[in-house]
């Protein structure tokens, strides 16, 4: 990779002169920087220590410093020592690298671990909301990400589909539930139920009762209720699978709490061994003392005999380390969880104390709320919702192309050109939706937009997609073929130099992007990308030009072109190239 390269050859310079470590040297030279001068800087205080005199140890430095045939120039800038690269060597690396590797650029090769990514995660006795938004595509990517940085991924849809809550929506179900409506909406119309039976449960203690003993059947496998289970569970999942492809979301396990019952017992003779539970006097429960830890006693189980989901969370782990053996494991779950996973993770660093095979790398990738949302539904901000009113909006706000041809699209079935906008307006309003999302650091609450979201100026993923688009036509209206066999040497303008430097930062950002678990990071960097294609192309004309120079360019925008579709990729984000 390109900035990698050029790090590296600035770094076994500087080793000679300092005796460093060159791995080391390499890591604090960090991301080249998007201007004509000083690409590369190093602090000269990290870079030697100890270091008396910084500014007088940069000069030297400088002064020393010899031209190589990646870099041309060495100066010193107070503590810094900056550096000046061979722009034609540099574009040049850019360029090829990234039409050689195409969408493979940025991904980096196999390192040999497991990450295991729990996300989005519905309730099927709740409604499939807002909420799961953010866990459902900040998880989406993460995945991406981390498959990008070489670690195999384990995506699972661990679903709500056990518990208490789910004998009340069953008692729910045989006073309010239509066999029709279920089949034909079996989201929304559990939800119903589920908001009937609630209402009904305040005021009549009986249907907390006969909730409980519903689910201690559902724990004791009676045959009956579990029917009655699977069909709940079987149908919303093929709910949520229409959603997710909106979504171009993908799961490799739909598991569950349920898939946590044969582990159980297994769980309370193991936190009884290790001397983790104790009985309480109140009434008879199982709990486990954090209180040391400042996290509170949390009870595992109840005096009935039913488990809870803490204790269903440690079941899973014990299951997941049989069937998937993985390294870490992140938890895509809201901020307002953050004690219950501390507890979780605590009581699993507790464990490990006495089993040094249970998993303690959990990680937390906590995210803020999203504010500001109506539907016509109601209080509850539905997923589905969110979605349709995105692609309404953007066949009502967006005039889309009626001259586009689609053959691309054949392949997914789409043989009309009705079919084909409603397609795009789908994929628009998913882009604008994911953008919005992850424009901020995710542990920002955000106010939710119609208006903002979907315009074609700024910062949202609308400007994203017709920006790739417009380069995708870039290629088609030049009657070029796009390859390596041009001159880049003709690129020599300062728009070209910015524009190579910019798709050279995309490893790095990669990189940076999966340490952070922040998609920003990768939003931000695409925007900026995005502008700077823009900015050149306005100046820097394929068509019209001499052959030569139009190659050339061709080149260029292919590979910010490649890029930009491999950044939106990672968002999970079908990029369009025509729209």
């Amino acid at each position: 990779m390109t900035a990698q390269l050029f790090r590296q050859s600035i770094a076994k310079s500087l080793k000679s002169l300092t005796q460093g470590n060159e791995t080391k040297i390499a890591t604090l030279l960090g991301a080249p920087k998007s201007t004509l001068q000083h690409q590369f800087t190093i602090p000269v205080p990290r870079l030697l220590q100890p270091c008396k005199n910084p500014n007088q140890a940069s000069q030297e430095l400088a002064s020393k410093f010899e031209p190589t045939e990646l870099i041309e120039h060495a100066s010193a800038s107070g503590p810094f020592l900056r550096f000046n690269v061979n722009r034609d060597r540099y574009i040049q690396h850019a360029i090829q690298s990234t039409f050689q590797q195409q969408d493979k650029y940025g991904h980096f090769p196999p390192n040999g671990k497991t990450v295991l990514l729990d996300y989005s995660s519905p309730n099927i006795a709740k409604p499939f909301h807002a909420g799961h938004l953010r866990s459902t595509i900040l998880g989406q990517f993460l995945g991406n990400i981390y498959k990008a940085n070489g670690f195999n991924t384990i995506r699972i849809n661990y679903l709500g589909d056990w518990g208490k809550q789910f004998g009340l929506l069953a008692v729910g179900f045989e006073m309010f539930g239509d066999s029709k409506e279920l089949k034909k909406d079996p989201i929304h119309h559990l939800y119903q139920v589920y908001v009937k039976i609630n209402a009904l449960a305040k005021q009549d203690e009986s249907i907390d009762k006969k909730a409980n003993a519903y689910f201690k059947s559902m724990e004791e496998r009676q045959p009956e209720i579990l029917s009655q289970w699977r069909l709940f569970r079987e149908l919303s999942i093929e709910s949520y699978r229409e959603i997710y492809k909106r979504l171009n979301v993908v799961f490799d396990h739909y598991s569950g709490e349920s898939e946590t019952e044969p582990y159980l017992d297994k769980v309370y003779h193991m936190l009884e061994q290790y001397g983790l539970i104790e009985k309480s006097d109140d009434d008879g429960s199982l709990t486990i003392n954090l209180e040391p830890y400042k996290l509170g006693k949390v009870k595992v189980k109840r005096a009935d005999g039913t488990s809870l989901y803490i204790t269903r969370d440690l079941a899973s782990l014990m299951l997941r380390r049989e069937r998937y053996p993985f390294d870490k494991a992140v938890y895509v779950i809201g901020t307002e969880q953050s004690l219950y996973m501390k507890q979780l993770f605590k009581i699993s660093e507790l464990i490990a104390q006495h089993d040094s095979a249970w998993p303690t790398d959990l990680q937390h990738a906590n995210f803020g709320r999203v504010l500001g949302m109506s539907t016509r539904r109601g209080t509850v901000v539905f997923l589905q919702d969110i979605l349709d009113n995105a692609k309404k909006t953007m066949l009502s706000s967006t005039t889309l192309n009626n001259q586009i041809q689609f053959d691309e699209l054949a392949e997914l079935g789409i043989s009309s050109d009705k079919e084909a906008i409603d397609y795009v307006a789908d994929q628009l309003g998913s882009s604008a939706v994911i953008v919005q999302d992850m424009a901020a650091k995710r542990i920002k609450d955000y106010e939710f937009s119609w208006d903002r979201m979907v315009t074609a100026k700024g910062h949202t993923g609308v400007y994203l997609q017709y920006t790739y688009a417009r380069m995708c036509g870039i290629e088609r209206k030049s009657n070029l073929k796009v390859g390596l066999d041009c001159d880049l040497s003709v690129l020599k303008e300062d728009e070209a130099f910015e524009l190579a430097l910019l798709i050279s930062q995309f490893p790095d950002i990669v990189k940076s992007s999966c340490q952070n678990m922040e998609a920003c990071t990768v939003v931000q960097y695409l925007f900026q990308l995005s502008h700077a294609s823009s900015q050149a192309h306005s100046k820097l004309r394929v068509k019209g030009a001499d052959p030569e120079i139009a190659k050339a360019r061709l080149l260029l925008f292919s590979a910010a072109k490649t890029t930009l579709g491999n950044g939106l990729k990672l968002l999970g984000i079908e990029p369009l190239s025509r729209m």
